[in-house]
């Protein structure tokens, strides 16, 4: 597209005070991402992030716009322009990116043509995100690792949501019925309703039954629990100092941001509200993951256990170690499960992480071992070897320059990630699977 070429040009010029940015239009993980690597990418290059965003039209788009608080998002790093001129500028891209998202509605609908996303929503900035200047040649690991990822992950963002006033923010908590003085979780477990993928996902998805007893502890140490999520999800039984947010009258773009942000820590899974907790530095517990490679815990506070993966040829559930040695299939990336199945984390080690992770924010230690160093050594050798052998980007409508942009963001989080899987549970499933010994 002519536009993101020539908003690219503008991004690379060294003397330039701004990097123009068009985030996910309807992806709130993908929203969140591009935004915190805007933000780290214009903190690189001494500048300040101008976030571009089309006007919400749903009926004409066939999708909405994810959250529209992280479009007004306040930071040092963010620069927001006159209001005017940002009406212009979306009114504009609404303009250019309605033929084309027709176009590609009807080319999908009636010859079952699938043409690159870029058609479909404004992509500005989206590729130079990972590396300075723009991407042209083969992911180097050198490269990646002298752009220090670690540290640059590590970097805390301050921001302020939707200009709301500290005596505004107090009255929102005051309104979910949480104390002023009290500390709350919030929790996502991920379901099919939302995107309405039941059949198609369900290795992404867990049973927020299991979770109970994890809930209950965390209020037992004098914390509240807030679920969050859309209203398409199982309820929660009722429970003191548990608020099932979806729910509630107070459900809003504003209130899904603002609860992560002022949460004590983030309990989730690898979906995309996850990314909006990573954007705003978070403490967080991943529980069912079952990603390894990357989109793991990320920063030095994060922790979390991996989902059981049954291998079918073999009869048995793998060992962490034999995962981490394992191949691209078992990331289960395009959804298809061939020969291995994902099993959730039971009630008992759900409660476990929990526990340990308490004890963790607690004590602000965070303790690592040789095994944590091993682990994390398997994992970034055979992530590499991944890499060399496999094709990321599956779906045919991804071009190459996506698919090079998306080896970048791999490495970059391989190179980048500082967190741990969970003690107890790496302890109980490095050399053999725990539920081996219950069959």
């Amino acid at each position: 597209m002519i536009i993101n070429n020539l908003f690219s040009k503008i991004n690379s010029l060294s003397n330039h005070p701004y990097y123009y940015l068009s985030p996910h239009s309807y992806a709130v993980g993908n929203c969140a991402e591009e935004i915190y690597l805007g933000l780290i990418k214009a903190r690189y290059q001494g500048k300040k992030l101008v976030i571009l965003y089309m006007f919400d039209l749903p009926y004409i788009f066939k999708y909405k716009l994810t959250n529209k608080s992280l479009f007004s998002l306040e930071s040092n790093y963010i620069y927001q322009p006159n209001r005017y001129l940002l009406f212009i500028i979306r009114l504009l891209l609404t303009i250019i990116y309605i033929p084309l998202r027709v176009s590609i509605l009807i080319a999908r609908g009636l010859f079952n043509i699938r043409l690159d996303e870029a058609y479909s929503y404004p992509c500005i900035g989206r590729d130079d995100l990972f590396l300075p200047g723009k991407i042209k040649d083969k992911p180097k690991i050198s490269s990646i690792v002298q752009y220090n990822w670690k540290e640059k992950f590590n970097y805390e963002f301050n921001f302020i949501i939707d200009g709301k006033s500290n005596i505004e923010i107090s009255n929102c908590i005051e309104k979910l019925g949480i104390p002023k003085v009290a500390w709350f979780v919030c929790l996502h477990v991920r379901e099919s309703g939302f995107r309405n993928d039941k059949g198609r996902r369900e290795y992404r998805n867990s049973n927020i039954k299991n979770y109970i007893p994890a809930i209950k502890e965390i209020v037992s140490k004098g914390g509240w629990v807030v679920r969050m999520g859309d209203d398409s999800m199982t309820p929660l039984p009722e429970m003191k100092n548990v608020i099932d947010y979806p729910f509630t009258e107070y459900k809003s773009d504003f209130m899904d941001l603002f609860l992560i942000k002022n949460c004590h820590f983030f309990i989730g899974c690898q979906s995309g509200i996850f990314d909006v907790a990573k954007l705003f530095s978070k403490p967080v517990l991943l529980l069912n993951m079952y990603h390894w490679t990357f989109g793991g815990p990320l920063h030095t506070k994060d922790r979390g256990i991996l989902k059981h993966i049954y291998s079918r040829k073999d009869n048995r559930y793998l060992s962490i170690k034999e995962m981490f040695s394992g191949g691209w299939e078992m990331q289960n990336m395009s959804g298809i499960v061939t020969d291995f199945v994902y099993v959730e984390n039971s009630k008992e080690e759900i409660f476990d992480a929990v526990i340990e992770y308490l004890g963790d924010i607690e004590n602000t230690l965070f303790l690592t071992s040789e095994i944590h160093t091993l682990s994390n050594s398997y994992r970034k050798e055979q992530a590499y070897s991944i890499l060399k052998q496999n094709r990321l980007a599956t779906e045919d409508v991804k071009s190459d320059m996506e698919e090079l942009a998306e080896r970048y963001r791999f490495l970059s989080q391989i190179e980048g990630a500082s967190g741990y899987i969970c003690n107890k549970y790496l302890d109980n499933n490095w050399e053999h699977d725990s539920l081996n010994l219950a069959k």
